[in-house]
This record gives structure tokens, sequence and C-alpha cells, in this order.
């Protein structure tokens, strides 16, 4: 070690030495006043051992009990490592095994569980609760509804002629019901009453016109709380919108007091204050053509059979004179025509003979069913020569909109009889094959030569008014004549595109802006010679179309004649006559009424995404009602009410 000694006489000296038993081994002296500097070494030794010996502390924590202090004792005890106890730690790694292979477990058969119901869910869902199930039946007292409909979410509403009631959908629950009461004889006897129309212009209002007047009703109560008397024979019943207030809904009424009078009645939705207009109107003439036969009509005994029976096959009356009222929406529309030319041309409506199957060379590989066709078609060209009139006559057209006290009028002659159609913004006037549109202010936007006249649906029967060859959208009017679908810009009339599609019968969108177009798979012969006899019946065809540029994008055949749509949900409808193909033949080629047979009736409802069918609803009858909202469907056979339902998400 090396020791180090300061001299009492100021001399500081070092030196190493390794002591002995904690002592100098030998002595040792100052350098300078050769003092003895021995017992001072030995002193510095014995301090350095003492140093050494002594351990260096050490900081050791611990928690001592609530409010005592920590004895010394334990302070100064230094920490014991525990033992390891082998066979207890392999206990707890097998227990903590075996819990996570347990959760495991569950985890999977719980997902499994939720699998299966999952999948049971679904195929429930896909077997039994997507498809429509009877929820409710109702057999109905009295006389035949005239009027039924889905009334709210939860409501069904049914009107005849005596009677108007608003049941739940258990069809048990009568929430009201209101006595409409009988007409006075005045009104029995002045013309045959309508039946009754319906009209729910929102809030607590419902409409009713009977014919012989039109009254208000509560929606919540069945309370009547006005009524208006009509004036003369019944003629139409309508909605209007007022043409400085779009939210301003009204009721147009309008009677013949006589032949030369008619009474136009408007009714105020909101303040229900009425109005009345009298306007005179021209008495009505008709025009029969002369009794001769056309020119390839040979006079067969059948043929001068026919028209000594009074069936005036070849000498059709005319209008010569007639006044027609319209609501257009925003204003009363008069169509008033007069006949200046007479003019009927007759065309071939059954297909020329082409080879006969009847030529003496039939064999047991001749097919029957063109055999039978060319007898029928021969019968019926032997009763009618084969001919159908085109009527060609030149007529002055008279549109006359009442704006404003006094009527704005449109003159024009046009060749064909004309026919009236109105719609949101624009009005139509359809005359032979050539299209006028006209503004809300009766002014004229365009016109456009069509390809096919109009079908006569739209023109004479009884849905003639209430069927519509039109629709409009986005600035756009949609037009189809008996060939083509034609897409006109509004309000220049430029054509966007066209399509081509024979027996087109009703077009309508869906919420998304796309177009359903109601038609068949006819070809221009079918339309051409349209009472030619045929054993198969022409199919219909569903057809989805861009309205933008008339691309087709799905088509759907043998899935009804009528596509119905409600929000979300697609649906088609088919009715067919059923017994002997060759039955219904012969009366078509006799001209008498189709005899009865079965009648099978099919509600499909469709992907709107790409037409194939979900289900079909089936039924061996003909529904005289059917009224779909949502997912809820109501048809009426006979006397029976009939509600079904189907889930949907």
């Amino acid at each position: 070690m090396n020791i180090k000694i300061e001299c009492g006489c100021g001399t500081r000296y070092s030196f190493d030495v390794e002591p002995r038993d904690g002592r100098m081994p030998r002595t040792v002296q100052c350098p300078a006043c050769h003092a003895d500097g021995t017992e001072a070494a030995n002193q510095i030794i014995a301090q350095t051992s003492s140093e050494a010996a002594t351990p260096a502390p050490r900081l050791r924590v611990e928690q001592a009990p609530s409010g005592d202090a920590p004895s010394a004792a334990a302070a100064q005890q230094p920490p014991v490592a525990p033992r390891l106890d082998l066979a207890a730690f392999k206990a707890q790694k097998r227990q903590a095994e075996k819990s996570a292979y347990r959760k495991s477990a569950w985890l999977i058969i719980g997902l499994a569980v939720l699998l299966a119901a999952f999948l049971g869910a679904w195929a429930w869902y896909s077997l039994v609760g997507s498809k429509p199930r009877l929820a409710a039946t109702l057999a109905l007292p009295g006389p035949a509804p005239a009027h039924i409909q889905f009334f709210g979410p939860d409501k069904i509403l049914i009107v005849t002629k005596t009677e108007a009631g608003l049941r739940d959908l258990s069809l048990k629950r009568i929430v009201w019901s209101a006595d409409l009461g009988d007409p006075p004889p005045s009104a029995q006897e002045s013309a045959r009453l309508p039946a009754p129309q319906v009209l729910y212009c929102g809030g607590s209002n419902l409409w009713i016109c009977q014919g012989w007047r039109a009254i208000r009703l509560d929606t919540a109560t069945g309370t009547i709380k006005q009524t208006i008397p009509i004036n003369g024979n019944f003629v139409s019943f309508s909605q209007t919108l007022s043409a400085h207030s779009p939210a301003d809904v009204g009721l147009l009424v309008v009677s013949a007091p006589d032949d030369t009078r008619r009474i136009a009645l408007t009714i105020n939705a909101e303040t229900y204050a009425v109005s009345s207009r009298e306007i005179i109107v021209p008495r009505k003439e008709k025009q029969t053509l002369p009794d001769d036969l056309p020119p390839n009509v040979l006079p067969t005994a059948a043929v001068l059979t026919a028209q000594i029976l009074g069936e005036q096959k070849f000498n059709k009356p005319l209008d010569a004179m007639s006044s027609e009222f319209f609501s257009s929406g925003t204003n009363l529309v008069e169509l008033r025509v007069k006949l200046l030319e007479a003019k009927v041309t007759y065309v071939q409506s059954i297909k020329p003979r082409g080879a006969s199957q009847l030529n003496g060379q039939t064999t047991a590989g001749s097919s029957p069913g063109l055999i039978g066709e060319e007898i029928f078609n021969d019968l019926k060209r032997s009763q009618t020569g084969g001919v159908r009139p085109v009527d060609e006559s030149r007529y002055e057209v008279r549109l006359r909109r009442w704006i404003e006290a006094e009527p704005v009028e449109w003159k024009e002659e046009v060749i064909g009889a004309p026919a009236f159609f109105p719609l949101a913004t624009v009005d139509l006037l359809a005359a032979g094959q050539k299209l006028i549109v006209f503004d809300k202010e009766n002014h004229k936007l365009f016109d456009s030569q069509l390809g096919y006249p109009v079908s006569e649906r739209f023109t004479t029967g009884d849905l003639a008014g209430r069927l519509m060859p039109a629709a409009e959208r986005a600035n756009t009017l949609y037009f189809f004549d008996q060939g083509v679908l034609t897409a006109f810009s509004l309000p220049d009339g430029q054509v966007r595109w066209r399509l081509t599609s024979f027996g087109i019968s009703a077009i309508q969108f869906d919420d998304q802006g796309a177009l359903y177009v109601d038609s068949t798979a006819a070809g221009p012969d079918d339309i051409k010679y349209s009472d030619t006899i045929s054993f198969e019946k022409i199919p219909s065809v569903l057809l989805k179309v861009n309205a933008a540029d008339g691309r087709i994008l799905w088509k759907a055949g043998q899935r009804g004649e009528r596509a119905r749509l409600s929000g979300k949900f697609l649906y088609s409808e088919s009715i067919q006559q059923g017994g002997l193909g060759m039955a219904s033949a012969l009366s078509d080629a006799l001209n008498q009424p189709p005899g009865e047979g079965p009648v099978y009736f099919r509600l499909y409802r469709l992907d709107p995404a790409t037409g194939d069918a979900f289900w079909s609803l089936y039924r061996e009858d003909r529904p005289r009602n059917v009224v779909i909202d949502g997912n809820r469907i109501l048809l009426r056979f006979g006397d029976n009410l009939e509600l079904f339902k189907f889930l949907a998400f």
C-alpha cells in the first residue's frame, strides 16, 4: 500500500510498504530531520484497514404495514430468492392452455351458430318470407266496389255507389263508414250514372264524384263536409293545378245540361269555393259515309248480309261535329272538331293468301294448325272482305283553352280524327300520323311526323282519355305510336333517340329515372295485317330502357302484358284466356265474342336490375281489382277481397 506522512518539520514524504499484522514491518525516518515516522505510519495502516473492512451501504425499500415503521431487523435482512415449484408451474400452464382452448372452441361454436342462423334465415326468407302470403280476406257485402286503394300506411279505402268505408289492414275492423245515399229519380233518369270517382287531395279531404253530385269527406271520421250538386249529365271529373301556384290544387267537374251547353265547375281544394262557367258548344253530329263497298271487296253473300244486318263494316260513321273537355292540369281545354271533307280508305288487314294447304296434297305430316288458320282466315275474309277502314278525312281543329275569362283559341286543319292528351307541362294533339305539341298557354311548340298512327286503344273505347301514349320527364317528351317510341327534347322538339318496338301499350318511370316499356314481340306485318287469325298469340315483352339514350338495358319475355311500379318494387301482370285455340279463332273469324273458358292470372315480382322473376302469384280467376302498394297486394275476385304481404328489405 502507499503511505503518505507529513513530518513535524513540515516535510511530506511517501513510500510503499506491505503491512505485517497491521503494522509497519520496519522503522521509517523523515528524510529531512531524521525524525521517527513509524508510529504515524502504523496509525495510517490501521485506519485504512478499518475502512476496507466496512461494506458499502445498500438501499432496500419495504412497504411497512399501515401506521407501523419498518423494524431495523427487517430492513437489514437480505432478500431470499423464492424456490421454483416446477410441478405447480406445469399445472398452471396446462390450466391456461385448457382455458385458451375452451375460449377458441366457444368462439368457433358461436360463429358456426351465427352462420347457421344466417343461412337458415336466408333460406326461410328465400323460400317463404319473400313470397306473398295471404294476410287477410273480406267477403264484400252489397254492391261491388267501384274504387279500392291503400290509404296511408295501414288503411284501405273501399267505395261503392252507395257507401264509402275505411278499414284497417286486417280488413275486419271498420275505421269509419259513410252512407253516400241513392241518386234522386231525376238523376237516375237523365243518364246512365258512372261509377263513383275518387280524388284524394291530401290533408283531411277526400272528394268523391257520384255523377249527380260531388261530396267532400273528412278522412279521419268519414263525415260529409260539403255537397256540390251537378247540373245535367256527368261528363268528367279531374284534378287541376293553378296556373299561378302549382301548389294550389283544385277539382274540375264538367256536365252537360243539354246538347249545346256545358257547365264547368271549378272547386278550390284549399278554400272549398266553387265557381261555375257555362260554355256553349256546337251540337254533336255524325256523318255516315256512302254505302258503297270498297273497290277491293267482292260483294259476296256474307259481305252483303253483314251490311244488311247493320254491322257498319264499310259505311263507318264519322264525327261531323264534336266537342270534348279536358283538364290540362292548369286550365280547362275544349277540343272542338269539325269534319271538312270525309275520306275513308281501305287497307288489307288480313295477310294475302299464300300457297294453299288445301290443294289436295295434304299428308299426315301437314300442319293442322296452318290448315286451320287458312280456313279461318278465309272465313273472316268472306265476312269483312279482309280490309279495315282508315280515316283520312280532313278536319278543322279548334283547341280552346280557358286561361282567363275568355278562351285562347288555336285553329288548324289536320288529316285523320284528332285526339288530345294532357301532360304535366305540355299538351299533345295527335291526328293520323302527325303529332302537335303545345305549352299551357296554347302556343304551338313543334310538330312531328309519326311512323304509324296512334293505337285505337288510346282514342276509342272505354279506356280512351285514361290511357296516355306518352310520358314526360326531365325536359323530355316520350311518345309512342304503333311501332316507334321517340324521345323529344322540350321545348324545341329535337329528336334525342328513337326505339322501334311494335305493339307498345304503356311506358312509365321508376324512382331512378329508368324507363319501362310494355310491348310485344310483333313485327311490321303483325301491325299491318292486324286482323289475321293466328292460333299462336304474339308474346308480350317488357323492356327496361335507358331514358337518356334509348339503350335497351334488358328484355323480359313471357312476363305478363302490363308492368306495375310501386316504389322500389317492379311487378308485371298476365291474364290469359284458356280454352281451345280453335274455338277462339272461330269466334274471331265470325266476329263473335269469344266463348267462355278458364282464365289464368299471374302476378310476377321482377328484379329491376335483370328482369328475372323472383316469384309469381297464380290464380285461376280474373281479378276485378289489382291494387299494389310496395310489398302489399290487394286483389278482388268476385265479392272477395284478398290482401297479400311479403317481407322485403
